[in-house]
């Protein structure tokens, strides 16, 4: 008997506006997603979505779930693990988070994340020009505060005990990466448009998921990256319910936990691994 997944693919915004978070949901069956549903909502709306999903539900999100060791320990010298520093964003400011930010990267500059050095196309989300970084982490940060509260499960933490839906930290560029697709350029190179429907047009096969329902949303994905971005973020999480072992996960410090340093900075899901598939 197939086991049916809730999928949601998320191409997140922490601008002022609260109009660009693009959120994909989907359903995993096998090697299938069946697309339902592709368009914009606000944070408000997106957390109500992931706190309240039947299980099981799987979503990745293209946001950093955390910060950088060396800022976390300047702004939370406490902070042991990533729950620690959503819980004191949200207790601040958007304002104070930036005003902190800018004094660390005054001395410090701007450090990459464990999980970033995989990743050439990785920003540090401490980056705060062209893309700006710094908003999307914070008001992420804030959200999953509330979400951990609502008992969903956030890999690597451990979190046998929650039933809640699964949030994967995300990366599309690093997804059409490993699925041998374009990764720069699709958003406001040269030509993105070309760009995008070469993506759009190879995306099952380079990824091995059988995607249902994508002709329905392809005239707003070649319109808009982000939509492209929610789309992909949803095959990034229907990978992850079919084999988690296409991904570089973090590797256990010992034989029960992993690394603290992975436990504060959190991880980048890619399935990285995707040539597995393909012998």
């Amino acid at each position: 008997m197939t086991i049916s997944t809730n999928i949601i693919g998320v191409d997140f915004s922490g601008a002022k506006s609260d109009q660009n978070t693009w959120i994909t949901q989907g359903i995993a069956e096998g090697k299938t997603l069946r697309l339902t549903e592709c368009q914009p909502k606000s944070r408000a709306e997106l957390t109500r979505l992931l706190a309240d999903a039947a299980s099981p539900t799987v979503a990745a999100l293209d946001f950093p779930f955390s910060v950088p060791q060396s800022f976390a320990e300047f702004w939370r010298p406490d902070a042991r693990t990533m729950p620690d520093l959503w819980a004191a964003a949200d207790s601040i400011e958007q304002e104070q988070f930036i005003a902190l930010r800018d004094r660390f990267v005054a001395e410090q500059g701007e450090p990459k994340r464990l999980a970033d050095t995989y990743f050439p196309e990785c920003y540090s989300c401490l980056h705060k020009a062209n893309p700006n970084m710094v908003p999307m982490t914070f008001r992420g940060m804030q959200m999953l505060h509330q979400l951990r509260a609502a008992g969903c499960k956030v890999p690597p933490l451990g979190d046998a005990d929650r039933n809640g839906t699964v949030l994967l930290e995300a990366m599309p560029g690093a997804a059409l990466r490993a699925f041998g697709l374009p990764y720069k350029g699709y958003k406001n190179g040269k030509r993105p448009w070309q760009l995008r429907q070469q993506i759009l047009e190879k995306l099952a096969d380079s990824s091995s998921v059988n995607i249902q329902g994508l002709a329905r949303f392809q005239e707003r994905a070649l319109q808009n990256h982000d939509c492209l971005d929610a789309i992909v973020a949803a095959v990034v999480a229907t990978l992850w319910v079919r084999d988690a072992a296409l991904f570089r996960c973090p590797e256990p410090a010992q034989s029960n936990s992993f690394d603290p340093v992975v436990m504060l900075e959190g991880w980048l899901y890619a399935p990285v691994f995707m040539h597995r598939r393909r012998q």
